[in-house]
């Protein structure tokens, strides 16, 4: 990504950002979204920064030594400042940095946070010598740059701020901070298009759980519409949020705004009207006082300019954005044009942004100065801004100065950009254009621009083809009998692999530097493979410590992420989905670019059942107009394609998986993680019948990965399943050598039943039992597994129903909900087994056992026409899906039949 001296040329993601950017995208309009502490949406729950606030003080409460923690503290206290446009929330802030400061003076998280605050207050020379050191000190901090980039943009160096961007982005690439900045240049420089290019991207990648700030940033987006006189894309953007977020005043307020465009001044006053009574910050009285004008109340337009010069002179607003509305004002009227003049001096010393230089030159223009006035809105023009309140503005001053072609060239400009505003009414008077066919011709040239805007939102982008060809011992297949090739030795047993390797290099670069956060991340995404390829549960330990550890030093800086997004995935592999889900989101929000922990989001919430909230996760995983890594893709079609095995397409899910691993393939993963996307395709034809090419896809994952658990034991029961009892026995045992996971001996249990070797089976059995009960971590883990073994082998039937109570607690997926209807059926609750039956098939999942479990409870309960489909659609999807089942469900099929043959009753 290159940003160049003229225009931003990024293509990217961006998002919110701790990253106090007061630059706003139009002139009174707050780069802030406001919310009053007495807000309904503050109060109706808390928001991410009120918890982290929580989590924070929680922390210093448990180890009040421990420095870092107060930078946390400063940092969910800026962005509750934000949220709330609450200036208490910034002396809260400069609190909790005195506090850390008394520990460490020289921490750099704390003297971060202190430039950000300064940032905040608007303090940008302060700031920027504080990030300068900063830099000097550690020249590979991305956030520092950022702070330099947003001190030369207020200070309007923008050259400066785009090598600060630059920097950003060369060394982490989409990071959201740099992206915000350059989104903020583009609009500067006059690119409209490419603003809410990024605008748009940054709303399709932020977490769904992050509302207010998807609210945000939608506002941002409209505001940029509004200015560029896109009103009808604007309103149906805001008419969206304010459903995602009633009562938000930066809605109502962008709301009322598009409405007075809209020449429907008494809706802009009763949207305005209801924004103030959220929050009644001076910008929304400002705009509230200018619609109360434009429809014929001067009355109330009068208190409510008295109310906004009150709340815009409070101390608390000396440095805020409001004050350039204020300058404007004071300009409009001779009484108070010297005022306007001093405010704006006092506001051009602090800082030299556009918006900044054209109130000062209208305060200069309303002062009779229109020399220097014209001086200084050139200064505003020159930067590339295309607004046409700036244009409007210098042609006022033009006119003064009876340059009267370059008058009506601003003018003219400022018709063009927005047709429909206050400016635009302004520029048609200088220009004696008539109003009403200005007006017809900028509602049709808005619809025009919709409907492009429209078009090309819905083009989609069409996946790319994949062939992958698994030609590799292939098995001779018969109508009824399959010859399985056998499997050489040498793919039975593990083979070393980096992990080990991985694991001794961080263990030795924390031994050198004890301190070094990056080495403790690479530590626990070490164990944490190591747990992937080895299932030893205790790896999950180790990999949670060392995570922590890191996240101790750089729990609010971007490289917390990686260690935030394993922690995320050691949740998910401990069974801790609301965990996972924390932990995935917290990743995201840091604003670092790397939007892979979505793909965790979307594994927790698949887990927990809520598969809509898991398919809104995957697909940001992959934004569109975005150049897709294969890494990136393999992510998302691999959890797609489950999702599309649990509504019930298994073709589909097979064709999107085979993508995936073309995918994998290309994207070079490590061993394990491609072997298990085999093992998961051979999963798929498994469940669709289709054995020998089941058995190719797992033979191929061993292939890859010799001594894979996964594939030797899904090996084992497909072979079982088929007849091939002696060689399932000698693959489920390779299984269990590597991983002896409860679900793996119950298999090679009911083999030896079926084989004939009851006293062995019994073995098995017991080591089942003694196996899921073995530490807590196991019982959590194997919940599930032991509830449904006790239930299919009439044991312990009272536990088999706690243990699948037990795991809905944590999980509720269509398999846990299938675990409960097998319990529930075999305690004798036949009525509720049916109804956990039918929410576990509920998406038409084609799940032969599934089906075979809800047939089964059908006939108890009388259903038998419902039974005998259940059942045939069981064995049509795979007459082979169960070494016990498949046989139990032929003979009841039989059964049922020759009952209805026979006139039995058949109904209920």
């Amino acid at each position: 990504m290159i940003i160049t001296s003229a225009r931003l040329v990024i293509v990217a993601l961006f998002a919110p950002i701790i990253l106090q950017t007061q630059e706003p995208m139009r002139s009174g309009a707050s780069d802030k979204a406001p919310i009053s502490t007495s807000s309904p949406i503050a109060s109706h729950s808390q928001s991410s920064a009120e918890l982290r606030i929580a989590n924070a003080e929680k922390q210093i409460a448990k180890d009040p030594a421990k420095v870092n923690t107060y930078s946390d503290l400063a940092a969910a206290y800026l962005r509750r400042a934000r949220e709330t446009d609450n200036p208490d929330f910034l002396l809260e802030t400069e609190k909790a940095i005195a506090r850390g400061f008394k520990l460490d003076p020289a921490n750099f998280q704390l003297q971060k946070a202190e430039v950000a605050l300064m940032l905040a207050r608007h303090e940008y020379p302060e700031a920027r010598e504080k990030a300068v050191a900063l830099n000097r000190r550690t020249p590979d901090d991305v956030m520092v740059y950022g702070y330099l980039a947003e001190t030369d943009i207020a200070l309007g160096d923008y050259t400066s701020a785009e090598k600060s961007a630059q920097w950003m982005l060369n060394m982490l690439p989409n990071n959201i901070p740099a992206l915000m900045i350059g989104a903020q240049l583009r609009v500067l420089y006059g690119d409209t298009d490419g603003a809410l290019e990024f605008l748009k991207l940054a709303y399709e990648e932020t977490s769904p759980t992050e509302v207010e700030e998807l609210a945000w940033i939608a506002n941002k987006m409209a505001s940029v519409q509004i200015s560029a006189g896109e009103v009808q894309a604007a309103t149906a953007l805001l008419e969206q949020t304010a459903q995602l977020l009633p009562g938000y005043p930066y809605t109502l307020m962008n709301l009322g705004r598009a409405r007075l465009e809209q020449h429907r001044a008494q809706d802009a006053v009763a949207l305005l009207r209801k924004a103030r009574m959220v929050d009644s910050n001076p910008y929304i009285l400002y705009e509230l006082a200018t619609a109360e004008v434009v429809a014929g109340e001067e009355k109330d337009a009068s208190q409510t300019y008295t109310d906004f010069e009150i709340a815009a002179t409070h101390p608390t607003s000396a440095f805020d954005d409001s004050q350039q509305d204020l300058i404007v004002f004071y300009a409009s009227t001779p009484a108070t044009a010297t005022k306007s003049l001093e405010l704006a001096q006092k506001r051009i010393a602090l800082r030299h942004d556009v918006w900044t230089i054209d109130a000062y030159a209208w305060a200069l223009y309303a002062n009779g100065n229109f020399s220097q006035a014209e001086i200084e809105e050139q200064k505003a023009i020159a930067v590339g801004i295309q607004s046409a309140q700036i244009y409007a503005h210098a042609g006022c001053i033009a006119t003064r100065l009876d340059h009267r072609e370059q008058a009506t060239k601003y003018f003219e400009l400022s018709l063009k950009i927005d047709p429909s505003s206050e400016f635009a009414s302004k520029a048609r008077r200088s220009l004696g254009i008539d109003a009403v066919a200005a007006d017809e011709h900028a509602v049709a040239d808005s619809a025009d621009r919709a409907m492009t805007a429209s078009e090309s939102a819905t083009a989609e982008s069409t996946p790319h083809p994949a062939n992958t060809e698994l030609t590799s011992m292939r098995p001779i297949q018969t109508a009824s009998v399959i010859a399985f090739a056998p499997i050489p030795a040498k793919l039975l047993v593990p083979q070393p692999t980096d992990t080990d390797r991985r694991i001794r290099n961080a263990q030795a670069l924390i031994s050198r530097n004890p301190k070094d956060a990056a080495a403790y991340s690479a530590l626990g995404a070490a164990h944490f493979q190591h747990a992937r390829e080895t299932g030893d549960v205790s790896d999950y330990q180790l990999a949670e410590e060392s995570l922590n550890k890191s996240l101790d030093l750089v729990s609010t800086d971007f490289a917390a992420d990686e260690p935030l997004s394993t922690m995320a995935e050691v949740c998910m592999g401990e069974h801790r989905f609301a965990d996972a889900l924390t932990y995935a989101q917290k990743a995201l929000s840091l604003g670092s670019g790397d939007v892979s922990s979505f793909a965790i989001v979307g594994d927790a919430y698949a887990d927990m059942g809520e598969y809509d909230k898991a398919a809104q996760a995957y697909s940001r995983l992959t934004p569109r107009d975005m150049t897709l890594s294969p890494r990136a893709t393999y992510a998302r079609d691999s959890r797609i394609s489950y999702l599309k095995f649990i509504a019930g397409d298994t073709p589909g899910a097979i064709a999107l998986m085979k993508i995936a691993v073309a995918e994998g393939t290309e994207a070079q993963l490590p061993r394990e993680n491609l072997a298990w996307l085999y093992y998961e395709l051979g999963e798929f034809y498994a469940q669709a019948g289709d054995a020998a090419s089941a058995d190719i896809a797992y033979v191929t994952a061993l292939t890859i990965h010799p001594g894979d658990y996964r594939a030797l034991a899904a090996l084992g029961k497909l072979r079982s399943n088929h007849g091939n009892y002696n060689e399932a026995i000698v693959l489920l045992r390779a299984a269990i050598a590597v991983v002896p996971m409860p679900v793996f001996v119950a298999d090679l249990g009911d083999l030896y039943a079926r084989s004939g070797n009851q006293a062995e089976a019994q073995k098995q059995y017991q080591l089942v039992e003694y196996m899921g009960l073995l530490g807590h971590i196991n019982q959590v883990l194997h919940n599930r597994d032991l509830a449904v073994f006790y239930a299919d082998h009439d044991m312990k039937l009272r536990a088999s129903l706690d243990l699948a109570q037990k795991e809905l607690e944590v999980r509720q997926d269509v398999y846990s909900w299938d675990a409960l209807a097998w319990a529930l059926y075999k305690n004798g609750k036949t009525e509720q087994a049916a109804e956990a039956s039918r929410k576990a098939l509920r998406f038409g999942t084609k799940d032969s056992l599934l089906l075979f479990h809800a047939g089964m409870i059908s006939e108890r309960i009388g259903l038998r026409d419902q039974a005998k489909g259940q059942l045939t659609q069981a064995l049509q999807i795979n007459p082979h899906f169960h070494l016990l089942f498949a046989q139990q469900a032929q003979q009841h099929l039989t059964l049922l039949q020759s009952q209805a043959a026979s006139g039995g009753n058949n109904g209920r």
